[in-house]
C-alpha cells in the first residue's frame, strides 16, 4: 500500500524543486544587482529552502513537509 505522502515519480518532483530553485536564484541575483538587498536575501533563503526540499525528496521518496527546518534541527536529522 502506498503511503499518502509517497511520490510515484521522484525524479520529476526532484527536478521541479531544482528548477524552481534555479529560477529563484536568478531573480535573487537581479535583485542584488539592483541593490534590493532585502528582497535578494529573501529570495536567496527561498532558493535554499527549495534545494533542501529537493534533497528531502531524493533521499526519502516523499513530499517534504510544508515546513520542516525547525523539527529537523531539533532532531538532528539534517546532515
Amino acid at each position: 500500500m502506498n503511503e499518502k505522502n509517497e511520490i510515484k515519480d521522484v525524479s520529476k518532483v526532484y527536478n521541479y524543486w531544482l528548477t524552481s530553485s534555479d529560477s529563484d536564484y536568478a531573480v535573487m541575483l537581479t535583485l542584488y544587482q539592483s541593490k534590493s538587498y532585502s528582497w535578494a536575501l529573501f529570495l536567496g533563503h527561498i532558493a535554499i529552502e527549495k534545494l533542501i526540499k529537493a534533497w528531502f525528496v531524493k533521499n526519502n521518496g516523499k513530499h517534504p513537509p510544508f515546513t520542516f527546518a525547525g523539527k529537523q534541527r531539533r532532531t538532528g536529522n539534517i546532515r
